[in-house]
């Protein structure tokens, strides 16, 4: 099924939502990488010692790790959901497909911007982001 096409306004509206979602899944992130961060340390430290990785703390760390990647992969569906296409969790990117002169291209957004004021080829990406104003789609 192809991708929803949005206009410039359809995207706005959506901004409340993307605005709510992604500094959550943001922090949900950074919770995770640090988590790995300490299995992967409790794991290093017990290779060391010639043993296994178990006892409680690595698998109540474990079960955290696994709750927090089953919210996060939840949100990630919530803007695929949306039509959007989630290019960069970490910076907050995110991109819409519309048309602009009968070619499919993304309308570019990240956190901190308070609207949609660029857009770039599916093939250039966030370094290709040429701006709205004065070029409409």
């Amino acid at each position: 099924m192809p991708p929803h096409l949005f206009t410039v306004e359809e995207a706005t509206r959506l901004l409340p939502q993307l605005e709510e979602i992604l500094p959550h899944l943001r922090a949900l992130r950074q919770e995770i990488v640090t988590k790995q961060q300490i299995l992967e340390e409790m794991r290093s430290h017990v290779r060391g010692n010639g043993g296994s990785p178990t006892g409680t703390d690595f698998s109540r760390l474990k079960k955290e790790l696994e709750a927090l990647l089953d919210t996060l992969r939840t949100g990630v569906r919530k803007i695929e959901e949306i039509g959007c296409v989630l290019k960069d969790l970490e910076v907050g990117l995110a991109d819409f497909p519309t048309l602009r002169e009968g070619v499919e291209v993304f309308l570019c957004w990240r956190v901190g911007e308070e609207e949609i004021e660029y857009w770039h080829s599916v093939n250039e990406g966030f370094t290709g982001r040429k701006p709205l104003r004065g070029d409409p789609l």
